[in-house]
Order: structure tokens, then C-alpha cells, then sequence
């Protein structure tokens, strides 16, 4: 749990060995490179014909609803004619797609007229057939004096009359403007209509048997990738005559395999400490159970190499959050349910397994809160039951709620604090966040101790804590009336920030608000549901049930956008303000996208 220590590391060899030492370098995986010149950005882009297509017809056929067993001997595989196919189905698949809607959209136009197929000009007397769709309302508007016209077809809204003209009637003839029907019969269009759909069915058919490239394709393409980030991390290197120098950090524990390595090539490899201008990346190292904190902290803010990984705090007080705003042991369950029964789609990468761990975890923090509040899909359980007796939190009891919001909200700048000053090395950076502990806890203090000695001993706590973060406001050295004036104005300048913890104390009360507005919309449906029910006799019910899941569906969508949006907020925002000094850049590793079965 902790930020993992680096070193800098200089590979120096031939500039005839270059690219092999770049290989194994790619092929080690461990080494975050250090532009040493500055790199052509035209090389980044991936080869020609292995790029962007290529990943459009990747991802095509890793999208089919079907799927063939993939291929994994390259003996037949022609990585353009393998693209060129998928990207010609997927053109054709689409036209075909968009042809049977058009089609499906005329059948329906034409369908109220009936089958019929029009006649040569001459054979009618050179009249044209002219069609309205008019309302049953208008009907009365139509003036048939020198119109031949039939209603062909009539619903309950509806007449479709059919009008006999050599020319088209004037606007003022009819209530409505005319219908451009086309000149395809009902019989042609529902036949063009069958042939598409069998056209379809064979352009899937293709692409379900195109799908057995997929392996091929990826492994093809993240070997291009790997191609183009050697030719970056070659015009990147220090070269000189004919040596090379290839400079990058990596773990101190690695030392001795990189030796290893180097020796193997038969090049130098010197290993330099991080020095006081150094500036290297972050990388962060925690166990499986809390390696989901990580992807939270670098969501927002990756630490400095000299700061302190807050990922195991984060990760722990993002759960607590998230169940005090969902705070349902109902919706709890049900997720943890869901979760459950998808938990394989999971376990495809590192990142999906870290994420459903997270997400039950969760879960189990939303079950927990639900009980202690009593809260079952906004249902409170009947008094003297067993989960009523293990209620011991009342949401809409005001005071006693603003108590542990702004309890927990102390506890966390209080924790944030702390852990600034632990791995501060100034007097400044140790002693002044410790000040902003004691005005935290002291406030808190006169808060919840009301009418007692707490209420007393509170206010001298935050008076001794502010006069520490004025005192150690910065670590000016004092040796003449002007540094020890600029001391003072210092110490008065952090001062200043007694309105942030103010303000960050007083945002945990979002945990109580959110959880109380996601309870009492639970409440708000299930008493409309019933009323419903009442209400309407016999269809009540099936009417009460669907405002129930839907209602409650709304909900929790609504609980997990707060749960994730404002969980993360009190960390990335609040916490970070008071605990991290310095915003890093993530260790990046350069290695091979490329796998092999």
C-alpha cells in the first residue's frame, strides 16, 4: 500500500543493437521511458493498412451476436483481405438494414390502398391517379361536384380516397395535400422486402463465418502497435556516433533482472537514485482486495512521487459513502444479485475483476446501511421484528443524522490531514496540517458536546490548533524586521483556509441529505403504488406493480449516479485538498501488446 520506489536507468549499447535492445526492452515490460530527443509525431501512428481500418474490422466482428471458433495458425490468414471483407460486410449489412426499413416504411404508406399497378395514359384517357389520406373529421369539407374519387379504405380516423384528374387538383380541391405513394404495387415492394431479408441473413452469415479471424486480427494489430511505439521510443533515445543511450525509470527491485537483461545484450546499463529535480512518475502498488483504489485516485488525480497513496483510504470511504446514499438493504440485495448472475462477464481482465470486487463490496455496504436504517425497497420492517430491533439509525431524526455526517466529515479531513503531516518533511508540512487537526476535532467537540465540559474544552482545542497553523504558516527563515513581517502575513495567509474546512465539513451533510431523499422516494412510490391498487378495482393491481418497478428502477438508478458521483467527489475534492501536496504523472509501462496462446 504505498507508492512503489524507482530508479533511473541508462541502457547504453551499439546503434547497431538498437532495435534488438529496444525489442527486449518492449519484451521486459518494466521500463517507463524518458525522452532524451524529442520524437516525430508522424512515426506514432500505427502502419499503413494495419490501422485504423484494421481496428474498425476488428471490432465488427468482435461485436457479432455470433461467433465462430477463433483461428489461431497464421498459415492462412491475409491480414487485407481478411480486412477489406469485413469492412465491405459491414458497408453491405447496413445498406441492407437501412433498405429494409425504407421497404418496411412504404409497405406500410401503401399497404391501406390495396394491391393495384398503374395503367398506360392512354388506356385511362390520360388521367392520373391522385391519393388523399384525409381525416373522418374533413370529410365533410370535400366538394364532389366534378371530382371522380373512391375511398378505397377507411378506419375509424382515417379515409383514403383515391381521385380520378388528367392534372393534379388545385390545393383548394381537397382538405389535405395529396400522398406520394410511389409507383410500386403492394406485391413488388412486400417481394423486394423478402429478398432483403434473405440478403441479410447471408451478409450475417458472412460475418459470423469472418469472425474465426478475430485472433489473428488482434494479435496482427497489436503487433503493429508494438512496431510503432519501438520506431517513438527509437527517435527518443541519445544517440551519438555509433552508441546509444536509452534512459527510463524503473522499480528499485528490479535491479538485478534488469543487469540481467543487459548482460545478456551485452550492454551497459548504469542505475542512478531519484534526484532532487527529478520529477519521475508514480506507480502505485496495492494488494488485489484494494487495487480497485487506484483506478479511483487516478480518475482524478494521480499523486506526486514525494506524496503518499491514498488509494487504500479512498477505496474503503468511496464504499461507505456510496452505502450511506443508497442506504436500501433491498436495492442492496437486489444489485448483489445481478452482480452475481453477470459475474462472468467480469473476469475477461484484471480491471473487470477489480471492478466487480469493488462493485460488491459496494453492495454489501448498501445492504448494511439498509439495515441499520430500516429501509427494505422503502419499506421499515413491523415493530418487534428482529430487523426492527437491529435498526439503529433513523434517517429523518435531523439532529442525530447531522451529527454522524458531520462526524464522519471531521473524521475524514481530520484522517487527510494526518497522513499530509506524517509524510511531510518541513516543519511547515508536518506542524501546520496537525493545527488543522486539533481546529477540526475542537469544533466538533463544542458541537457534540453541548451543555457539557466538551462544550468548554472545544473552542481552547480549535484556538491551540489555529494558532499552530498560524505559527507554522510557512518555513520563511526570520533574520530581519521585513522576513519576519512576511512570517506574519504568511501565518495570517493559512489562516485564510479556515473557511475551506469550514465549507468541506458542512459537504459531508450530502451523505445524510442524498440518503434521506432516496428513502423518502421509496416511501413516495410504494404509497402511490398503493393507492393505485385502491383506487382502480381488478387492473389496480397490474397498474400498482408497474409504478413499483419502474419507480423503483428510477430510484436506483438515481442512488447509484449520487452514490458514485458524490462518493468520489468527497474523496477527489475534499480529501485530496487536505491530504496530497503534489499532482504526478502515472508510471506507464513500455511493453508488448502482443499475445500468444
Amino acid at each position: 500500500m504505498s507508492i512503489v520506489p524507482l530508479t533511473k536507468v541508462s541502457l547504453i549499447g551499439l546503434l547497431d543493437d538498437k532495435e534488438q535492445v529496444l525489442e527486449a526492452a518492449q519484451a521486459f515490460g518494466a521500463f517507463h521511458l524518458i525522452p532524451l530527443t524529442s520524437a516525430q509525431k508522424e512515426l506514432e501512428a500505427v502502419p499503413n493498412g494495419k490501422g485504423r481500418e484494421a481496428s474498425e474490422a476488428l471490432r465488427w466482428l468482435v461485436d457479432s451476436p455470433l461467433q465462430r471458433r477463433p483461428v489461431t495458425k497464421p498459415d492462412d490468414f491475409q491480414l487485407s483481405d481478411v480486412v477489406d471483407r469485413s469492412l465491405a460486410n459491414r458497408k453491405a449489412l447496413k445498406a441492407c438494414e437501412d433498405q429494409l426499413a425504407h421497404l418496411h416504411q412504404r409497405i406500410q404508406s401503401v399497404q391501406p390502398w390495396g394491391e393495384f399497378s398503374f395503367s398506360d395514359l392512354q388506356s385511362v384517357g390520360g388521367n392520373r391517379l391522385w391519393f388523399y389520406v384525409v381525416p373522418v373529421s374533413k370529410l365533410g369539407a370535400i366538394d364532389p361536384a366534378g371530382k371522380t374519387m373512391e375511398i378505397v379504405h377507411r378506419d375509424k380516423y382515417r379515409a383514403y380516397i383515391v381521385l380520378l384528374s388528367a392534372e393534379e387538383p388545385p390545393a383548394s380541391a381537397m382538405p389535405v395535400a395529396r400522398t406520394h405513394i410511389g409507383s410500386e404495387s403492394l406485391s413488388v415492394l412486400q417481394q423486394r422486402y423478402e429478398d432483403a431479408e434473405i440478403t441479410l441473413e447471408d451478409l450475417n452469415l458472412e460475418r459470423q463465418a469472418l469472425t474465426k479471424w478475430r485472433y489473428l486480427l488482434a494479435r496482427n494489430l497489436a503487433a503493429a502497435r508494438d512496431q510503432s511505439a519501438r520506431q517513438r521510443a527509437a527517435l527518443e533515445t541519445a544517440d551519438t556516433g555509433n552508441i546509444f543511450v536509452l534512459q527510463a525509470w524503473a522499480r528499485q527491485d528490479q535491479e538485478k533482472e534488469i543487469r540481467v537483461m543487459a548482460d545478456e545484450r551485452r550492454i551497459a546499463s548504469v542505475f542512478e537514485d531519484v534526484g532532487e529535480g527529478d520529477r519521475p512518475p508514480t506507480l502505485l502498488e496495492n494488494p488485489p482486495s484494494l487495487a480497485a483504489g487506484e483506478d479511483l485516485v487516478e480518475f482524478y488525480q494521480t499523486p506526486g512521487y514525494r506524496d503518499w497513496d491514498p488509494s487504500p483510504i479512498v477505496y474503503v470511504s468511496f464504499v461507505v459513502f456510496f452505502g450511506m446514499i443508497m442506504t436500501d438493504a433491498g436495492y442492496g440485495l437486489l444489485l448483489l444479485g445481478l452482480l452475481y448472475l453477470f459475474r462472468r462477464r467480469f473476469a475477461g481482465s484484471e480491471l473487470g475483476q477489480r471492478l466487480f470486487r469493488m462493485s460488491v463490496w459496494l453492495m454489501v455496504s448498501t445492504t448494511a446501511f439498509g439495515v441499520a436504517t430500516g429501509s427494505y425497497f422503502g419499506i421499515s420492517p413491523p415493530d418487534g421484528s428482529l430487523l426492527a430491533q437491529v435498526k439503529i439509525l433513523h434517517l429523518k431524526d435531523v439532529d442525530t443524522m447531522m451529527k454522524i455526517t458531520l462526524t464522519i466529515g471531521v473524521l475524514h479531513i481530520v484522517l487527510a490531514n494526518f497522513m499530509r503531516s506524517r509524510n511531510a518533511h518541513t516543519a511547515s508540512g508536518k506542524y501546520q496540517p496537525l493545527g488543522w487537526c486539533l481546529a477540526a476535532i475542537g469544533g466538533l467537540s463544542a458541537y457534540l458536546g453541548a451543555g457539557t465540559t466538551l462544550q468548554m474544552i472545544g473552542p481552547v482545542i480549535s484556538v491551540l490548533g489555529l494558532l499552530t497553523v498560524g505559527y507554522f504558516g510557512s518555513d520563511r527563515p526570520v533574520d530581519s524586521v521585513k522576513t519576519g513581517g512576511l512570517r506574519v502575513f504568511d501565518g495570517f495567509a493559512a489562516l485564510a483556509r479556515v473557511v475551506n474546512i469550514f465549507s468541506d465539513v458542512l459537504s459531508y451533510m450530502r451523505l445524510f441529505a442524498l440518503g434521506l431523499a432516496a428513502a423518502s422516494l421509496a416511501e413516495t412510490i410504494n404509497s402511490l403504488s398503493g393507492q393505485l391498487n385502491e383506487a382502480v378495482p381488478g387492473i389496480g393491481v397490474l397498474i400498482a406493480l408497474i409504478v413499483l418497478v419502474i419507480g423503483h428502477a428510477i430510484n436506483i438508478g438515481l442512488g447509484l449516479i449520487a452514490g458514485c458521483v458524490h462518493g468520489l467527489r468527497l474523496n477527489v475534492i475534499e480529501f485530496f485538498n487536505w491530504s496530497l501536496t503534489d499532482e504526478g504523472q502515472a508510471f506507464r509501462p513500455f511493453r508488448k501488446e502482443e499475445t500468444r496462446l
